[in-house]
């Protein structure tokens, strides 16, 4: 899903978890080829190897007796392509993003009688709710100040900051949206961009 939406070949990180990297592969590969040999028997298989622009890095907690100890780094694919963009692995955007979607979902949170039965309709929560979040509800760290202005008579409160939604510094509106829009806007069909370039 996430090579049907994304340009190129992004980095990815994540924690221990073994599975990552085999899926990781088995989108972002190159071919390599064997030639035949005319000598009897199977031929031999075409090999998968991870794209050249490939990275990925995980992060591992250990821990002991619930409490954190270490934290070890290790990258498993392109550690070369890694240090020349000047990246460092980082899980820290991912887990905030995690923390969020728990405290706006009840279906979410861990250990809660607060669970959803059906797959359909946590998949309208959560999209709801990453349209919610990205449009109309506005992010103290994206706002800008206002230009100054002419003091108000006294009493009044002057505004000091422009609110933005990440819609609006990603440029893909000029206003925070109400509720209203937010329940009747009408998207255009998702195309893969991967194919595209």
């Amino acid at each position: 899903m996430t090579a049907a939406v994304v340009l190129g070949v992004p980095c990815f990180f994540s924690d221990g978890f073994s599975c990552y990297l085999s899926a990781l592969i088995e989108v972002y590969h190159t071919l390599t080829t064997f030639p035949r040999t005319g000598k009897p028997g199977r031929p031999k298989q075409p090999l998968k190897e991870p794209h050249p622009e490939l990275v990925y890095g995980q992060v591992i907690k250990k821990k002991q007796k619930g409490r954190l100890q270490e934290l070890v780094s290790r990258v498993r694919c392109g550690a070369k392509r890694l240090e020349e963009l000047g990246l460092s692995i980082s899980t820290s955007l991912l887990e905030r993003l995690n923390l969020t979607l728990r405290h706006a979902l009840a279906p979410l949170v861990r250990k809660s009688a607060s669970f959803c039965k059906d797959r359909t309709q946590m998949r309208r929560r959560v999209v709801l709710f990453q349209a919610f979040y990205n449009f109309a509800r506005p992010h103290m760290s994206l706002r800008g100040p206002l230009p100054d202005q002419e003091p108000h008579a006294s009493g009044l409160i002057q505004p000091k900051w422009r609110h933005r939604t990440p819609g609006m510094a990603a440029g893909l509106t000029d206003h925070v949206w109400t509720f209203r829009e937010l329940l009747t806007a009408k998207f255009e069909p998702l195309h893969n961009q991967s194919s595209s370039g």
